[in-house]
């Protein structure tokens, strides 16, 4: 099996390292990687610069976003189709709402418009000790025959968030769930500059199956995500209005 190795935290990050040496266990790898942090990215692409890669001894570190190191890694560099895109291992989560923004789910997703299977993996907690990075990693090693035998849509990606602030139950099959933050902005760090600061709301919104809420109780998430983002129902409805 031939992996696609990505993420968002840059090329020299821990978590994309810890899945290099796991997978590349058992499976031919090859990183294709931003040169530096690419966070918060969603699915950007490079379309007004032009895009510049190297080779280095852990991959291709790639100038742009994640989406443009998928793109430019199957669409260019590789001989051949991956048989899967892993994306990750995101320093911090990528539960709830807070997947609209991230490069690491968003990598995953260019994969799927390619067609390719897209995976992406996240640690519940911002610069966790490295153990939980080789635990997550191991857990996909583990489960990724199970994961690629799924009977998922070819538009469909799996989010994966591994937990760290509880111990490791098992692995939970759920939606995504809602978060909500305090935004604001607060002076920068250059004069005149400004940034934004989120602060997490407690809500109960949520619904107990959710990956927000099970995250919590230890298990490992896998929310099935789709590309295609239309609202059928809504349109099913709008159709009915006489114009």
């Amino acid at each position: 099996m031939r992996i696609l190795l990505t993420n968002d935290d840059g090329i020299d990050a821990e978590g994309i390292r810890a899945l290099y040496n796991e997978l590349s266990k058992e499976f031919d790898c090859i990183v294709v990687a931003p040169d530096g942090e690419r966070s918060a990215s969603s699915h950007s692409l490079s379309i007004h610069n032009d895009l510049f890669y190297r080779k280095t001894d852990a991959g291709f570190a790639v100038s742009g976003t994640p989406a443009d190191c998928v793109k430019i890694g199957i669409l260019h560099l590789l001989d051949s189709l991956p048989d899967v895109v892993i994306s990750g291992i995101n320093n911090g989560s990528n539960l709830g709402s807070d997947i609209m923004y991230s490069g690491t789910v968003s990598a995953a997703f260019e994969a799927a418009y390619l067609n390719v299977r897209g995976i992406a993996v996240s640690l519940s907690k911002h610069n966790a000790p490295h153990e939980y990075y080789e635990k997550a990693a191991k857990m996909l090693r583990d489960n990724l025959k199970m994961f690629l035998d799924l009977p998922l849509g070819s538009e469909t990606v799996l989010n994966v968030n591994y937990p760290v602030r509880a111990p490791f139950v098992g692995i939970a099959f759920t939606k995504a769930g809602i978060n909500l933050y305090n935004d604001t902005f607060v002076a920068g760090e250059n004069n005149g500059g400004w940034r934004l600061k989120g602060v997490a709301v407690e809500h109960d919104l949520n619904e107990s199956d959710c990956d927000v809420e099970l995250i919590k109780k230890g298990y490992a998430t896998v929310s099935p995500l789709k590309l295609d983002r239309n609202d059928y129902d809504c349109l099913a409805r709008l159709k009915e209005i006489k114009l």
